[in-house]
């Protein structure tokens, strides 16, 4: 009887004090977050976005929400021209919060046309996560989305877009280990894309907006974002912070991607990005918009690589070469994926954390046993675009050949 009340007493005990430090590591990352920007308040102060441009964000997310195929381009003109007349910056601007999530926007100047940037990035023969490496693990179009039913070809409509022109999709993304905890997480998401004219130039806009709470967060790392190397272990929980037993969710995020043509350098695109996140644990958002800028910052640079690239394969090529690797019988892409184990395993003994953490997820050449087919494309298609950009490549060559 006395051993039955001990253990009582010790889960009680064990319960009341994991309370308690859910509700204290919100308040460290707020005093980390302090503590870091001291000095530098006054300079990274959230902006107050002008009525007119708020009111464009919330038409944008109230039309992706709706059916209406009959889009108002006037709705947004003060939103295009916000974005217009930003100056360049590297700077984060911190954004209010929209519904509960915190936000930060990134402005991003690409050194490519609107049209090279539509014909790979929003090409339905092209998946998203090999564009955009560096954030995204994998991804895709649900079969009944507009976009993918109807093969959307947006660049084609660059010279017949003074009516707006509209396409709808769900997606499913799974995103790369974050920087700072080492979560990765899956979610389906609601998107709209819009091409439309604003003072004779092009404007394209990407709206998305999670759909659910997203799965439970998995154990990965950041091991050479430089590389866009990632490590993903498919252990629930957190890699960093000292919480790797919490359950952690993204449970909520939302974005508005505009790219218009630069009216001071017609051959380059300035894209704005602006995204909210609200992601922990039991219902609390420790997300702040630096670490949002961070994910944008890591997003821009791989993103500015590929497009200014003369070495990325063209559009048509890329699109033969995902469509060669998705029939890739089972067998055939376990021979390549084996090679791919074995250099992961490589790398995580000489890494600093790998080598202590998760060998029973990487020896023995098993680090890829538990990964799904639609994780092995991925796989496949990413050392293609990395063999292509002159990175380091983990798997045999002739797959990866252009």
């Amino acid at each position: 009887m006395k051993t039955s009340m001990g253990l009582m007493s010790f889960r009680a005990l064990f319960r009341a004090v994991a309370l308690v430090m859910v509700a204290m590591v919100p308040m460290l990352f707020m005093a980390a977050d302090a503590e870091c920007s001291f000095g530098e308040k006054k300079k990274d102060k959230k902006v107050s976005l002008p009525k007119d441009v708020d009111a464009g964000l919330n038409y944008l997310f109230t039309f992706l929400a709706g059916k209406d195929s009959s889009f108002d381009g006037s709705k947004i003109k003060a939103l295009i021209k916000y974005v217009d007349d930003t100056p360049e910056t590297d700077k984060i601007i911190k954004l209010p919060k929209r519904d509960s999530s915190n936000g930060a926007a990134m402005r991003l100047q690409v050194n490519a046309g609107l049209k090279r940037i539509l014909e790979y990035t929003y090409n339905p023969e092209i998946p998203n996560y090999a564009l955009y490496p560096s954030v995204i693990r994998v991804s895709g179009w649900h079969a009944d989305s507009q976009f993918a039913i109807e093969k959307a070809q947006p660049w084609k409509y660059l010279d017949d877009c003074d009516t707006p022109r509209v396409w709808r999709g769900k997606e499913f993304e799974v995103n790369t280990p974050d920087s700072f905890g080492g979560g990765y997480y899956r979610y389906d998401l609601n998107r709209l894309l819009v091409l439309l004219k604003y003072e004779g130039r092009d404007v394209f806009l990407s709206v998305s907006k999670q759909m659910d709470k997203s799965s439970v967060g998995m154990k990965g790392l950041v091991v050479d974002d430089n590389q866009w190397n990632y490590f993903y272990s498919g252990i629930p929980g957190l890699t960093s912070g000292g919480m790797g037993w919490m359950d952690t969710f993204m449970y909520d995020s939302m974005a508005v991607n505009l790219f218009i043509q630069d009216k001071n350098n017609p051959a380059e695109t300035v894209s704005y990005l602006f995204k909210w996140l609200s992601a922990g644990w039991a219902g609390l958002n420790v997300v702040r918009p630096k670490h949002i800028f961070e994910g944008s910052q890591r997003f821009g640079r791989a993103f500015s690589d590929l497009m200014e690239s003369n070495g990325l394969p063209t559009p048509k090529a890329f699109a033969e070469k995902v469509r060669e690797i998705e029939a890739m019988s089972d067998q055939d892409i376990d021979h390549y994926i084996s090679e791919y184990s074995k250099q992961i395993e490589h790398i995580a003994a000489e890494h600093p954390v790998l080598s202590d953490k998760f060998p029973e997820v990487y020896e023995n050449g098993r680090y890829a046993d538990k990964f799904t087919r639609e994780e092995r494309i991925g796989v496949l298609v990413k050392e293609y675009v990395k063999q292509a950009m002159g990175k380091q490549c983990l798997i045999y060559e002739k797959v990866v050949s252009n």
